[in-house]
């Protein structure tokens, strides 16, 4: 007698426990993807992070730039355009390397885009809040002593900055379906410009009101604004706008999800060799 047997019917609970246990799989290849050792890889990451931060520190004082509009910490200023700008241009490149409906990831019949997206942009957001906290716990025991007066706005400036990386590298994502090599160019182009237009160097209330335009269109350089309000109670952000990012990156997600999904309806394999 031949029996037949049927698989379990998946309930709604089922189906949420093997999407989180896929998503903290996905996580964990993210992190340990530069290195088999993932103390070694996060370490790096956090290497690679300090060096920005004195690089930045020691640019800051050989050119003259010190800003004596914020009294309190020259660390905590550098900290709080540094990690916001490496959040954004992480998510940015993380999201960017999954390449959407044409990773081989997909292959395998529980992954799809959505879950790789999202595995590589919490391993990002993951890797700079751990490379922040031990940062700043060696800046309180090694120099002085940081202080940060809002801490949830802090926080919630550093959520935005890597929600904006993500949207936009989302976009990007979508785009590069269709034109990989240009959209290659232009998401290294863009990251290079947020190194100068993102604002870190700069506080939004000194930048001319002729040159502020330069400024004014990237939601990173209201999210660093904003974050620097947050963290000295001796700064207000008087010019900047942090609806002004949460608009943009929500308009740049439901345009990015648009393309995304009429891409997925027309994707074929063979578009791999253009890329």
């Amino acid at each position: 007698m031949i029996m037949q047997h049927t698989r379990p019917k998946k309930t709604p609970f089922y189906a949420t426990f093997r999407f989180f246990e896929l998503l903290y799989h996905g996580i964990v290849r993210e992190v340990r993807k530069k290195h088999r050792t993932p103390i070694i890889g996060l370490a790096s990451d956090i290497l690679q992070s300090a060096i920005y931060v004195i690089f930045f520190l020691m640019f800051m004082n050989l050119m003259g730039m010190r800003q004596p509009q914020i009294r309190g910490s020259e660390i905590l200023y550098i900290m709080t355009g540094v990690f916001l700008f490496l959040v954004h241009i992480r998510a940015i490149g993380a999201v960017m390397g999954t390449r959407g409906p044409l990773n081989p990831m997909n292959l395998h019949s529980s992954m799809n885009s959505i879950l790789n997206i999202l595995a590589a942009s919490l391993a990002t957001v993951y890797i700079q809040v751990v490379a922040f906290i031990i940062l700043m716990f060696a800046s309180n025991v090694l120099f002085e002593r940081i202080e940060i007066h809002n801490i949830r706005g802090f926080a919630f400036a550093f959520f935005i900055a890597w929600l904006a990386g993500v949207a936009i590298g989302n976009l990007m994502l979508s785009l590069s379906v269709f034109f990989p090599k240009m959209m290659k160019i232009i998401s290294q182009t863009f990251q290079r410009i947020n190194m100068v237009f993102s604002g870190k160097f700069f506080l939004a209330n000194t930048i001319p009101q002729s040159k502020f335009w330069m400024f004014a269109w990237n939601p990173l350089f209201h999210v660093i604004d904003y974050c620097r309000d947050a963290a000295f109670i001796n700064y207000t952000a008087t010019r900047t706008n942090i609806n002004h990012a949460l608009w943009v990156t929500l308009g740049i997600f439901v345009v990015s999800f648009m393309i995304d999904h009429w891409a997925r309806k027309y994707a074929s394999e063979s578009w791999k060799s253009r890329s």
